[in-house]
């Protein structure tokens, strides 16, 4: 087996066993850890703040309590929308004038607003799969976040936006796989707090 080979075997490995985890918490919990999310992100939810979110999918960490306190607090929230060609995201901001509509690829829901790329948001709170010691993240294997962030890659001492990975507890590992495009994440989000990571200075 070639190593090339042996990470994506690795990946697979370790994305069955951390969807597995995260499908066992029951519903009390995940409600719970919902409202514990949305305080800990408190100071991150500042008045004229661009806040980058996601809509829950699956077995992910719900977020709504927390875009919800965003909102109330007068920061703007803008979605992820999948492009119709390459992995390059938009951010639609989450208003009362646009429109609710599912991709016509994918099937997920996507809110229509005006749009901004990733470099111009405050904060990007990022779903995953699983996070490591380090603040390196696997996604779900789309490579959108990837081409989304490449930018960090090209100018590295770029501040924003900060990334925070949202996250279950259970789905923190000491290490995963990595590639030469992860980003790192400045933040992890999840029921127990909001963990920051010491700076990767090798990787800038």
């Amino acid at each position: 087996m070639t190593p090339s080979s042996s990470a994506a075997t690795d990946k697979i490995t370790l994305r069955k066993n951390i969807r597995r985890q995260r499908m066992a918490l029951s519903p009390a919990y995940r409600a719970q850890a919902m409202r514990a999310v949305a305080r800990h992100a408190g100071r991150l939810l500042r008045r004229g703040k661009r806040i980058g979110g996601y809509l829950a999918a699956g077995s992910e960490l719900d977020i709504e309590i927390l875009l919800s306190t965003a909102l109330q607090r007068g920061a703007s929230v803008w979605l992820p929308q999948i492009p119709a060609r390459g992995r390059r995201m938009w951010f639609s901001r989450l208003n009362a004038a646009g429109r609710w509509y599912r991709h016509p690829r994918y099937g997920i829901v996507e809110f229509d607003g005006p749009c901004l790329r990733a470099e111009r948001l405050d904060v990007l709170l990022l779903p995953l799969l699983a996070v490591d010691e380090q603040g390196y993240r696997m996604g779900q294997g789309g490579g959108f976040y990837d081409s989304s962030l490449a930018f960090r890659h090209r100018h590295p001492r770029y501040g924003k936006p900060l990334l925070v990975g949202v996250a279950y507890d259970c789905q923190r590992v000491a290490a995963v796989p990595r590639e030469a495009w992860d980003v790192q994440l400045d933040y992890l989000l999840t029921e127990s707090g909001l963990h920051r990571f010491a700076p990767n200075r090798s990787a800038t």
